[in-house]
């Protein structure tokens, strides 16, 4: 993963640092980790893989673009794991973007939990250059503390924060989300 993030690196570092790159280096990791290897979001260095974890206030994250999703269809994500996806890229660093499909064509369900997970983001002023604690990264369970003001886990493993401080914002198919 060092290569691929690297060579997006070069090319922001090519602009002068002033443009942003898609992070694909953190959406194959992603929808990968999502079907039961969650261990992949923690790099050597305790931070999340991909741009994210190097230079996040020029990753724009996410899950589904036009070329990837779609009618297009060449590199989708699990379809039964969007949700785990906007949970990670909306409560982490970077620029997360969310797919006009997922928000606007597949149900009012989605885009409410989608909607949630954006006004959480918002208020706890979660941002491009937020501050990530890893707590857990295995095969079923993904948690971490971003900015001390926001908790969250993905995947199917138990886990919720000890210190009754934190109260649950979001919650659905393997994710939950935390404040205080």
């Amino acid at each position: 993963t060092d290569k691929h993030r690297q060579r997006i690196i070069n090319w922001i570092d090519s602009t002068g640092g002033l443009c942003a790159a898609f992070d694909f280096t953190t959406k194959g990791i992603l929808q990968e980790a999502v079907k039961g290897e969650l261990w992949r979001l923690r790099d050597p260095e305790e931070k999340p893989p991909g741009v994210m974890g190097w230079w996040p206030s020029r990753s724009v994250t996410f899950i589904e673009n036009h070329d990837t999703g779609s009618t297009q269809g060449h590199w989708p994500f699990p379809s039964d794991h969007v949700m785990e996806g906007y949970a990670y890229i909306l409560t982490h660093p970077g620029i997360p973007t969310v797919f006009y499909d997922h928000f606007f064509d597949w149900g009012d369900s989605f885009h409410d939990e989608i909607a949630k997970l954006m006004e959480i983001r918002k208020s706890q002023d979660i941002h491009s250059r937020s501050a990530v604690k890893i707590l857990e990264a295995s095969s079923n369970l993904y948690s971490a503390i971003i900015d001390d003001k926001l908790c969250m886990k993905i995947g199917e493993g138990p886990w919720c924060p000890s210190d009754p401080e934190w109260k649950l914002a979001a919650c659905g198919d393997r994710y939950a989300v935390w404040h205080k």
